[in-house]
């Protein structure tokens, strides 16, 4: 964390705190769970069920466009904690039950737990914690205050502010829990960093290029830029790992699974003389999400991968990055250079893509067969599943099988995208259906898996929707289905027990006529 934003945001609650002199958090409640889009929908939470994570409890008022924008500024927050394998932060929403009239505007698109205080009872929450609106409780492990603010301090588009906030959050965290390494400001090796970081740990790079070559070794770590939900796109451009044309930029190959996390980072100039340019992936399943993937190379006489190589028992997440100018040449009079944005050799099985906002980006890769996708065949390709991935974004969609796709049946394309005319795209479907969350996740053995009908479609009959909801495991297979699932308006919820299944990673995807969503659960036994 930059000293000066401390520096100032420090004085600002010191100010605070002198005004609220005596007031102090007082103990836990129970309150039923008002937000639809959140994972304990229905339930009575407090702080009491945060217990052994780090708890946040905001005050707002559901009529208050303030408190919308600050609730919404702490469910960014939440997501882009989410994005960075951090599972132990709780945050809950507590409003006044007389302003429910304005409830939908309070919750709407945000998933954090909405509760509210009863007039009835004199508002026992907000008194009990001397509140006002836009009070902040942080508690710790053990359930006790360790900070309060008044969120109105801080300006929800201001990234100085919120990257103020997050890192508070991971300060706190900290205390009792996984490191943070803040780049350059703890070390200017992220190497060294890594080194010196555990299981969980997160590794912060400020804005910058770093030429640097770095391994995961076998840990299973965040690596990652400050991302600021939208309110900065240019963070993820300005944090740069360059190769210096020197080796792969980025090795993961101690059998790390998908908490091992690459986040939000400019990968470049990586040069291998065969496999991998910017990321070798080998016998490991992390998760590359938001990264800009490009100018890398791989070949010598042959080669694969020059942006991102997946070989061996790999099963990695990748999502939302874009990858662009990367090339596979060589020397060699041969058609031998495959698979200018992403190499995946026969033993592999990625996830690319997934949900509509999942999709990854290809444009101007260069080989001599996949440009973009290339998958190397086993020897025997009759029960051979198709790699999943839907809604990536190409030149042309459908993409060209014989240059920029290949082969065409190693790959499940459905819903992809044209780079210049995403907006307009008709696989994009409004949200007439939505997936909840999964929960809880991870799961063992059952999870509940909740889904909401918005609206009616002109083309049904009032009140019902034709639904499947399919489960697939990490290989693409398809292990459960519920068909024609005839459902009317609002939310419903099946529950899925997954005894006979393995531990792993699964997919739940529901499907219309003309929509499909898809959510990821982990089965921990």
């Amino acid at each position: 964390m930059r000293k000066s934003f401390h520096i100032i945001h420090t004085l600002k609650v010191l100010v605070y705190l002198f005004l609220l002199s005596g007031l102090i958090a007082q103990g836990d409640f129970d309150l039923e769970d008002l937000n639809f889009n959140s994972e304990t929908y229905g339930d009575t939470i407090g702080p009491g069920d945060y217990l052994g994570e780090i708890c946040i409890v905001f005050f707002g008022h559901e009529n208050s466009y303030d408190s919308r924008a600050q609730f919404g500024f702490l469910n960014n927050i939440y997501l882009d904690l989410t994005a960075m394998g951090v599972e132990d932060v709780g945050i809950i929403g507590v409003g006044k039950d007389a302003y429910q009239e304005d409830l939908d505007g309070m919750i709407e698109n945000q998933i954090l737990p909405w509760v509210e205080d009863l007039q009835a009872n004199d508002y026992p929450v907000w008194i009990d914690h001397g509140a006002i609106q836009g009070s902040t409780y942080f508690l710790d492990r053990d359930g006790e205050l360790i900070y309060q603010f008044n969120i109105a301090l801080l300006n929800p588009t201001e990234p100085e502010d919120y990257e103020y906030l997050i890192n508070l959050i991971l300060d706190f965290r900290a205390e009792n829990g996984p490191s943070v390494f803040r780049i350059p400001e703890d070390t200017t090796s992220i190497q060294g960093a890594i080194e010196w970081s555990e299981n969980g740990d997160i590794i912060l790079i400020s804005p910058g290029t770093y030429q640097e070559r770095i391994d995961f070794l076998e840990k299973n770590i965040t690596v990652a830029s400050l991302l600021y939900s939208g309110l900065d796109p240019d963070m993820v451009a300005q944090t740069i790992l360059d190769g210096n044309l020197e080796g792969t930029v980025i090795t993961i190959n101690g059998g790390q699974d998908q908490s091992a996390i690459l986040l939000g980072l400019t990968i470049k100039n990586g040069n291998e003389e065969q496999t991998g340019g910017g990321i070798l992936i080998e016998n490991s399943s992390p998760t590359i999400d938001r990264n800009i993937i490009r100018n890398n190379h791989a070949g010598e006489c042959g080669g694969e991968g020059a942006g991102i190589a997946v070989i061996g028992e790999s099963y990695p997440l990748i999502i939302r990055n874009e990858i662009h100018n990367n090339i596979v040449s060589g020397y060699c009079d041969c058609n031998c250079y495959f698979g200018g944005g992403i190499f995946v050799d026969s033993t592999a099985f990625p996830v690319v893509g997934g949900g509509e906002n999942l999709g990854n980006t290809f444009y101007e890769n260069t080989a001599d067969g996949g440009y973009d996708l290339f998958r190397g065949p086993p020897i025997d390709t009759t029960d051979w599943t198709p790699i999943f991935a839907h809604h990536n974004i190409f030149e042309d969609c459908p993409p060209d099988f014989l240059g920029h796709i290949y082969p065409e049946n190693g790959w499940d394309l459905e819903n992809c995208h044209t780079l210049l005319g995403v907006e307009n795209d008709p696989n994009i479907i409004a949200n007439d259906f939505k997936l909840l969350l999964l929960f809880p996740n991870p799961f063992n053995p059952t999870t509940k898996i909740r889904y909401y009908i918005v609206e009616t479609q002109p083309h049904q009959s009032p009140g019902k929707h034709a639904l499947s909801l399919c489960i697939f495991n990490i290989k693409g297979q398809l292990i459960e289905t519920w068909m024609d699932i005839d459902q009317d308006l609002g939310i419903h919820e099946i529950q899925w027990d997954a005894t006979n299944q393995p531990s792993g990673i699964y997919f739940i995807q529901l499907r219309s006529s003309d929509f499909i969503q898809t959510q990821k659960g982990i089965l921990v036994k």
